[in-house]
């Protein structure tokens, strides 16, 4: 099978064979040394058919493309052939070696490498012969969910000493432009978002965990409380911004949007954190602006920063969770729209790699209670990871979305409510797109670079198939 397009991994070379190899080794299956360091190769596997004469030997070989320092291609090729053996001979296939094994051991001028190749049955002819391979895209879209569909990692430095960031200089093309337009326009919501319009009632709590650092889930997120403030509700947008930011938000909210607010509100430590992780993208900056062109147009929408930067794990959560249930208690009637990382909106505790970890949204008492998870199509996004030696590193990051979440991409957001609620608790999905990065809200780049230097040739029809 022959995909549709090559994939860029956003990780570096040797990251990506680390992660092929530990997923061979998990089914099983040893290497052997090759001279290429960016070529994995196993050992043969035992013949199917032992004793029949007819055998089907089958091994795989890894290849790596470097395409850049923080991106890489791996293509994985299953490479077989077949014995025919004779009929009239019905001894085991490996007599011949075991023979010429024995033969070479009782010669005391045998070469000790060649003797043990030969008691391995390494050096057959029939193992060593030019042959063809076929991509294993089973193995590929394994790989690749490992690599782009794990939670998105966040980076709680509040206790972090930070050196002092002098005011930057930035151009004129570096800022949002609302504030030069007609407020009664920008706050204008646009096409309805299909399925929303059934579950808008006071009292809903909708939590939508999402893949941190894309360009699409604020803005849809944003879109969505607009059409339930313009429906006559209160909406309180919650955002995973520490608290000791509200102050800085609440102003530029009531501020007119120009350059001096956006920097006034950027100045704030979350935006300067040295570790940006995708929380703080200039996505979020935006959705931020466009809840102050929503309120300059007469609907309610609040926006809250309900994180801390001072706690991690369960107790991070817990302080999450107590926020959300004191806000509910005081305002019964409004709509909570709370916009987090995946992990923390699952409504059951524990997790693959934490047993003991309670998420959000299992501690949360709201009374009509939605969670959403983020349907989309594959892309990258900008996040922060850990490399080899655990160091965190912070970029662009791909974005495969596990089945349930899977789209097509070009299509209108949608909301569609699943049967039963699936195990980590979730309700349904809210598709956004196909993801593109959003950088840093302080980075002077708006637009990310081309994903890699490999051309990309367009498909027919201007569409981007699916890779498997």
């Amino acid at each position: 099978m022959t995909p549709q397009f090559e994939h860029v991994f956003q990780k570096p070379l040797e990251e990506a064979l680390a992660a092929t190899r530990a997923l061979l080794i998990e089914r099983g299956l040893r290497f052997e040394a090759t001279v290429d360091p960016n070529q994995l190769l196993t050992t043969w596997n035992n013949p199917s058919n032992v004793g029949t004469g007819n055998n089907r030997f089958s091994r795989y070989l890894v290849t790596g493309i470097a395409v850049s320092p923080r991106q890489s291609v791996v293509r994985i090729f299953q490479m077989s052939f077949n014995v025919m053996g004779n009929d009239v001979n019905d001894r085991n296939v490996w007599w011949k070696v075991n023979r010429e094994a024995y033969e070479a051991s009782v010669n005391p001028f045998e070469d000790p490498q060649r003797l043990a190749a030969l008691r391995t049955g390494q050096n057959r002819i029939e193992l060593r012969t030019p042959m063809r391979g076929t991509r294993d895209m089973d193995l590929e879209r394994e790989l690749t969910l490992r690599l782009e569909s794990g939670p998105s990692l966040e980076v709680v430095s509040g206790n972090v000493k930070q050196e002092p960031h002098p005011m930057p200089v930035r151009d004129a093309d570096f800022y949002l432009t609302r504030w030069k337009e007609d407020g009664t326009e920008t706050g204008k919501c646009g096409p309805a978002i299909r399925g929303l319009a059934a579950l808008m009632s006071p009292g809903l709590t909708v939590l939508m965990g999402e893949q941190l650092g894309s360009r699409e889930a604020p803005a849809v997120v944003g879109e969505l409380v607009c059409q339930v403030a313009e429906a006559g509700l209160p909406v309180a947008l919650g955002l995973s911004i520490p608290r000791t930011e509200q102050e800085r938000v609440t102003r530029y909210l009531a501020s007119a949007g120009a350059p001096a607010d956006q920097d006034a509100l950027l100045e704030g430590r979350f935006w300067q954190r040295p570790y940006q992780d995708g929380r703080s993208s200039r996505a979020i900056m935006d959705l931020i602006d466009r809840v102050r062109a929503m309120r300059m147009a007469g609907l309610s929408v609040s926006l809250v920063a309900y994180d801390t930067d001072v706690a991690g794990g369960s107790e991070r959560d817990a302080l999450q969770a107590a926020f959300w249930n004191e806000r509910r208690t005081a305002q019964p009637d409004e709509v909570h729209v709370v916009l987090a990382g995946n992990t923390h909106t699952r409504t059951v505790a524990g997790t693959d790699w934490d047993k003991s970890f309670t998420p959000m949204a299992h501690l949360m008492k709201a009374p009509r209670l939605l969670v959403l998870e983020m349907s989309y199509a594959q892309g990258t996004r900008w996040g922060c990871d850990l490399n080899r030696a655990g160091k965190i590193q912070c970029g662009y990051v791909g974005a495969t979305p596990v089945g349930r979440l899977a789209a097509m991409p070009g299509l209108s957001p949608y909301i569609n409510l699943f049967e039963e609620t699936t195990p980590e608790g979730a309700h349904g999905v809210l598709y956004v797109g196909e993801l593109s990065p959003s950088l840093p809200a302080v980075s002077r780049f708006k637009e990310p670079p081309p994903p890699s230097n490999i051309p990309q040739p367009g498909p027919p029809g201007g569409k981007k198939p699916s890779m498997f």
